[in-house]
């Protein structure tokens, strides 16, 4: 898929416990403002996510994840998704399955971004994407040491502290990347470092200020995806200023992705609350 005309994915968290908005788009007219903004940028991939990863909830069965996506398609019907790519944040592989065959009965010319942030590659997986083998849709894998999907609230109990956390996650991604072209679907595939998912504090700021370096590995190995960099809202963010004001944060986050991105020639999709940081 080609993500030329894109430049970010838009947060939208339609949950009750988010991390990042404290359920702010669970209120209609909040959520009308953010997804009306949001459309009205070509540049932005709506991202809807239906379940918070944060290590202090609690895992969300199928049944509800799927509950909380009627109830977003039921707010949304009404806008106008022609032509756009849509992204569902979920590591479940049967919800995004269901989520995307309920909003393309809708929305027919819909592509669609399976956003995973468990980094898990199984049997699961394998069987959702080889039913979307040959359609407009790209999967994002993101780099964890999260050893099952069951987990994926836990993440922070797997660190490797030991590890070179450049080395590490360009290993991680060209497994990946092997992995996917076993059935012909790495030109769909799209890399995740996965800032603050089973990171430490020390190792998420040496993936910001040496990602050349790991784009140098990933190019010597051939692998030329686009990436997808999520820094929106990270508690590390907080911990290096010492505060909560989300102007300063914010102010600290754009100037992380002016320097990523003067560092770096890959495509580059950065996952964030307010595209227009960009």
């Amino acid at each position: 898929m080609n993500f030329d005309q894109y430049k970010s994915l838009g947060v939208i968290n339609r949950t009750p416990d988010s991390f990042s908005d404290k359920g702010r788009s669970l209120n209609q007219k909040h959520f009308e403002e953010q997804l009306t903004s949001f459309l009205a940028d070509k540049s932005v991939i709506c991202d809807f996510g239906f379940e918070s990863t944060a290590p202090m909830n609690s895992f969300v069965p199928l049944d509800e994840e799927v509950a909380r996506f009627r109830d977003f398609l039921d707010a949304s019907r009404d806008y106008n998704f022609q032509g756009r790519m849509v992204s569902f944040d979920t590591y479940k592989p049967q919800s995004f399955l269901m989520m995307s065959e309920m909003f393309g009965a809708l929305h027919d010319d819909a592509r669609f971004i399976f956003n995973d942030v468990s980094g898990v590659l199984d049997d699961k997986l394998k069987s959702a994407l080889l039913s979307f083998k040959g359609k407009k849709f790209a999967y994002v894998y993101t780099f964890s040491h999260i050893p099952s999907r069951q987990q994926v609230q836990e993440h922070m109990k797997f660190l490797d502290e030991s590890t070179d956390i450049v080395t590490a996650t360009a290993d991680a991604f060209g497994k990946a990347y092997n992995w996917f072209k076993e059935f012909g679907m790495e030109d769909q595939l799209l890399f995740d470092a996965g800032f603050g998912f089973s990171k430490t504090y020390e190792q998420n700021w040496a993936l910001i200020n040496r990602y050349s370096e790991l784009e140098g590995e990933l190019l010597a190995r051939g692998l030329k995806n686009p990436h997808v960099i999520g820094l929106s809202k990270k508690s590390f963010l907080k911990k290096a200023l010492n505060t909560t004001d989300p102007v300063v944060l914010e102010e600290l986050h754009k100037k992380l992705i002016q320097k990523i991105q003067s560092e770096t020639k890959l495509k580059l999709l950065f996952r964030v609350h307010d595209p227009k940081i960009l």
